[in-house]
Order: C-alpha cells, then structure tokens, then sequence
C-alpha cells in the first residue's frame, strides 16, 4: 500500500508539501499537479482515521441537500464529494426533504457526529430558514442562498443577469408575450430568477406584465398545469425556472400538439439531459457545476483552518446557451 512518503518520492516534493496538499492548503500549480499525478499512479489513500487521532479533525464533512432527485442537487453532490476525497475528506449525505424543520434536526445530528465542517444546497427554501446556520459549531459552506456569518459562507450563481440574458434574447427576437413558469418567490433564487425575467422587459423599456408569471411548486404536473395557462392565455414563448420546470412546460406543449421551439418559443434554466431529442434543441442557462464544487471545498477547509480562510458571498456567473428555439412561433423571423 503506497504511503505519502511513496507520493512524495514519485512527485519529487517533500513530504511536508504532500501534507500540505492534503490538508488543503494552496500550492503551485506544478507541484499540485505531480502531487496528483503521483496519487493516482500509485493509487494512494490517505488514513483518514489516523489523521482524526493526529489532529484536532474528523476529517468529515456533512452535506446536505433538500432532494435527492434533484438532477443539479445530484450532479453537484458527486463533483463535491470527488473534490473533499481528493483532498482527504469522507463525505456524508443527508437529505432534508425540502423541510426547515428537518433541515434543522440533520445539522444537530451532523454537528452531534463531530463533522468538521457542513455544505447545505438551500435552493428553494426561504432564507430565513437558514439563519439558524450562522451560530452552528462548525464552519457552513451554503450554495444558493447568501448567507454569511462569523463559520459561514456562500456562493450564489447570477440567477437575475442569466435570466435577464435568456428572455432579452427572446424579446429581441419579436416576443413580446414570453411568459415565466416561476419557482415561488419565498426563495432566494426563486427571487432572483423572476427579477431577471423584469429586468429583461424594463431594459427594453417594455412592461413586464406580472399576469404573465405563473409561480407553482417544482413538480412536473403542476408547472405542465400553469404552463398550459399561459400558452391559453396566448404567450409566444415561454421561459421555465428549473428543471422541473422545464420539463412540466414541455409536458404541456405536448399535449397541445405544440412543438417546442418552432410553434412557441422555449428555454429554460438548466441543460436537460435529454435536450438533444428536440428540434432545434432548447436554448438553456447551464449553471457552472463543477466551479461551485471547487469553490465549495475550497471556501470550507479554508473555514476549517487550511490554507486559507476567505468569507462572505460567492457569486459565479452562468453561460446562457441560445438557440433556435427561442425564435419558435415567430415564423417571419425564422423565414
């Protein structure tokens, strides 16, 4: 079994240098890159149990997420537990089920387990129901509320200006009627999403007409029923919050026979995995994923007390991925 002198040899660093790397800290780029190299050649693991009886550390972090069905709750929790292992880290999961009062029973059992630190994905919950994390015992990492406190930090996407980049796209194009299957705005990125959308209109001196946001539970049935209200009130184009959304929007258009993206204009806010299957594939926002894993190891072990110890909230930007669907409807422009 490789130990870390073993790394230390292969990378030609010292042992002190491989520590550092595992305990963290930030390193030149040439050495974290042989130090890498190193590990996976030999295929090194760190002993995690010895280091908890060397330090003060557990070396465990508690994540907890609101569902586990969550395709961007899903993609995130296995790029962040790649990241925290990659740097001597076990990680725990823990779903809260979209519920403040169990979000609150899972950290005291986290906290209980000694964890050194927590991430909590508060995507759709108010903030308030998060305030209590600013007095928890461990530092608190939060993705998608921002929240800061003396152990927490945050790190947001620019849900508004992604929005605001999305359907600007579409009015340009000729709509003037694109409707909002809306998350509810109790949430910050709820919020956030549905001021976009203003934005958009009020940049290009337009009235945003709020009868034209439907805001609904992320449940597919649901957005399908308020989908179906804007396209009968007569929207051109339709803009969904999440995935779920996205996918009750479509569910809706199929039932009326409507063909996303060329009888009404589509997007949505994250890339469905099954996009491909349209024609033209819908325009989406993609949210930087692996950049938030990164960011979120990083700004935690630095509260644990490695290497660094930055604060305060976060924010990543988007990439707003336009295509022809966002003409759907618009046969004079399309022509």
């Amino acid at each position: 079994m490789a130990t870390i002198r073993d790394v230390a040899g292969e990378a030609g660093v010292s042992v002190a240098t491989v520590s550092r790397y595992l305990n963290g800290a930030q390193l030149r780029e040439d050495n974290r890159q042989r130090i890498e190299r190193a590990i996976s050649e030999l295929g090194y693991q760190p002993n995690i149990l010895g280091r908890a009886f060397a330090t003060a550390h557990s070396y465990t972090v508690g994540i907890l997420i609101g569902s586990a069905t969550s395709p961007f709750a899903g993609s995130l929790m296995g790029l962040i537990e790649h990241e925290f292992e990659r740097l001597g880290y076990a990680a725990l999961f823990v779903e809260y089920q979209g519920d403040p009062d169990l979000l609150v029973e899972k950290v005291d059992f986290l906290v209980s387990r000694r964890v050194d630190g927590l991430v909590v994905v508060l995507s759709e919950l108010p903030g308030s129901s998060a305030e209590f994390l600013r007095h928890v015992d461990v530092p608190v990492v939060l993705i998608d509320n921002p929240l800061v406190g003396p152990s927490a930090d945050s790190i947001v996407v620019d849900n508004c200006e992604a929005v605001r980049q999305a359907v600007g796209a579409m009015l340009d194009a000729g709509h003037e009627r694109v409707g909002l299957v809306a998350m509810s705005d109790v949430s910050h990125v709820g919020a956030e999403r549905t001021r976009g959308w203003k934005s958009a209109y009020e940049a290009r001196g337009m009235h945003a007409d709020e009868r034209l946001i439907r805001r609904c539970e992320s449940v597919k049935d649901i957005a399908a029923s308020a989908a179906g209200e804007l396209i009968d009130e007569g929207v051109t184009a339709l803009f969904a919050c999440n995935h779920f959304l996205e996918m009750g929007a479509l569910k809706a258009m199929l039932r009326r026979q409507i063909s996303p993206g060329v009888d009404l204009g589509f997007a949505g806010f994250d890339e469905l995995e099954f996009a491909d299957v349209f024609d033209p594939i819908p325009a989406c926002v993609v949210q930087p994923i692996c950049a938030i894993a990164s960011l979120t190891a990083s700004l935690l072990l630095g509260r644990i007390g490695h290497g660094f110890a930055p604060d305060g909230i976060h924010r990543v930007p988007c990439e707003v991925r336009l295509t022809e669907s966002i003409y759907g409807g618009l046969a004079s422009v399309r022509a």
